[in-house]
């Protein structure tokens, strides 16, 4: 009896031992699968971002994402980004290598134009079809593969377009008062581009693209003093041969272009529903970061003798509220969004940004709710934006200001007792707008004008 007892214990226990040491054969496997899984994962991660950054520099002459959507067809809606070492559809200045020695992602894109996408997108995609994009939104699926184990991501991209600019200089706000002191200056809508050296002016060429005017205004008439927008601004060039001589661009009473003030003129394309819409859209782009300057501690950016890029920014504030810091403008080839928010100010007397010396920068600069006055040396390549309530732009005596690309000062207050919404010292040393369809077309390549939403794995 005591040794069939035993016999049953042993065989028990030979039973026990088998089963852990099954398990502990299995659990190698398990960590190892989990291990695989994780590893391709990061590999779908890295797929995403870039081809994200491939999406940001793909564009047409409408800021959609339709190039990269080329051979879709009805049972291929997705068309490859990247694969095994080769990038299709998407035109960049090189191609990062997609596959390692552990393991390999492939990235595709298709249009938002399925019966579902709205649900997933949360905008309308009437119009969309494979192979055009309309809303600047695309749907982008990368895969991670790693010995076996295979993790997909989707995301939705949306680009946020720009407006349209019809004027190298654009006042489409509720009042267009004007200033100039100045008798030899340069606004000029004609089409300008740069194949090289681009920070020597002389290098900007006309490029025989299409002209814009030298200056666009609001359409209707400024209700507080009863004359057009148009009009108004025209008050202060009006008499002097050579104001009017400085200002050029797209004819409004015939073809060609011409100077003076038939190249300053209304236009319905641009107006302050039209831009606020453009930048309450913006805000809420995860790249945006909103610089507050406020009537107790206003901003200001100072360059070096030789004009710089990363500026040093300060408000003249100390402890909690003090802002003193090395701020990156942006370039042609980084092009950046630098967002300012100021204070409203009835009394119109609030300067939200002042330029000093030695500042230059490249993409989008947005003031908003302050004026923004330039007492030194400001280049731009690109858009700036001054905007809100009781605002305005002043270019003060020694200044020189360059802007290639739009400028645009939007007056949201339609009864602002006193200030100017443009305003060109005598003693400005230089200022110069010119329009250049190839800065707009760098703007567009912002990544703060692109967002990544909907994250779905599988």
């Amino acid at each position: 009896m005591v040794l069939v007892l035993s016999l049953m214990m042993l065989l028990a226990l030979t039973g026990l031992v088998m089963a852990f040491l099954a398990a502990s054969a299995l659990e190698p496997q398990i960590s190892r699968n989990m291990a695989d899984s994780a590893r391709a994962r990061y590999l779908a991660e890295t797929g995403i971002e870039i081809g994200f950054n491939l999406l940001v520099n793909t564009s047409d002459a409408s800021q959609s994402f339709t190039p990269a959507l080329a051979g879709a067809t009805g049972t291929a809606p997705w068309v490859t980004l990247i694969n095994t070492g080769t990038l299709a559809n998407v035109t960049t200045g090189g191609a990062a290598a997609e596959t390692t020695f552990a393991g390999t992602y492939t990235v595709s894109v298709r249009n938002d134009s399925q019966a579902g996408d709205p649900t997933l997108t949360g905008q309308s995609n009437a119009g969309e079809t494979l192979t055009s994009d309309t809303n600047k939104i695309v749907i982008m699926r990368s895969t991670g593969t790693f010995n076996g184990a295979t993790k997909i991501i989707e995301v939705v991209v949306k680009r946020q377009p720009l407006p349209p600019f019809p004027g190298a200089v654009n006042m489409p706000g509720f009042q267009s008062d004007t200033f100039i002191n100045k008798t030899s200056f340069t606004i000029d809508g004609r089409d300008h581009s740069c194949s090289s050296n681009c920070d020597v002016q002389s290098n900007w060429v006309l490029s025989g693209g299409a002209s814009k005017y030298g200056i666009a205004t609001n359409t209707g008439t400024q209700t507080n003093i009863g004359r057009t927008y148009e009009a108004n601004v025209e008050s202060a060039v009006t008499g002097s041969s050579s104001k009017l001589a400085s200002i050029t661009g797209q004819n409004q009473t015939g073809s060609g272009t011409t100077t003076g003030v038939n190249t300053i003129a209304p236009d319905a394309s641009l107006n302050p529903t039209i831009l606020q819409q453009y930048l309450e859209a913006v805000k809420t782009f995860p790249g945006t970061t909103i610089l507050q300057s406020t009537q107790a501690c206003p901003m200001q950016l100072t360059g070096n003798a030789t004009p710089s890029n990363t500026p040093t920014l300060t408000n003249g504030c100390t402890g909690a509220n003090g802002v003193n810091q090395t701020l990156n403008l942006g370039s042609r080839t980084d092009p950046r969004l630098v967002y300012f928010r100021g204070d409203t100010d009835p009394t119109s007397l609030f300067t939200g940004l002042t330029l000093n010396s030695g500042i230059k920068g490249a993409g989008i600069l947005v003031i908003e709710d302050g004026d923004v006055r330039n007492l030194g040396n400001f280049t731009w390549d690109g858009v700036v934006i001054v905007t809100g309530h009781y605002v305005g732009a002043g270019f003060m005596s020694g200044s020189s200001t360059t802007v290639r690309g739009a400028f645009v000062s939007s007056e949201l207050e339609a009864s602002e007792a006193s200030g100017y919404e443009f305003y060109l010292d005598g003693s400005a040393t230089n200022f110069l707008v010119e329009s250049s369809q190839q800065m707009l077309d760098l703007v567009q390549l912002t990544r703060g004008t692109h967002m990544l939403t909907n994250w779905r794995e599988y």
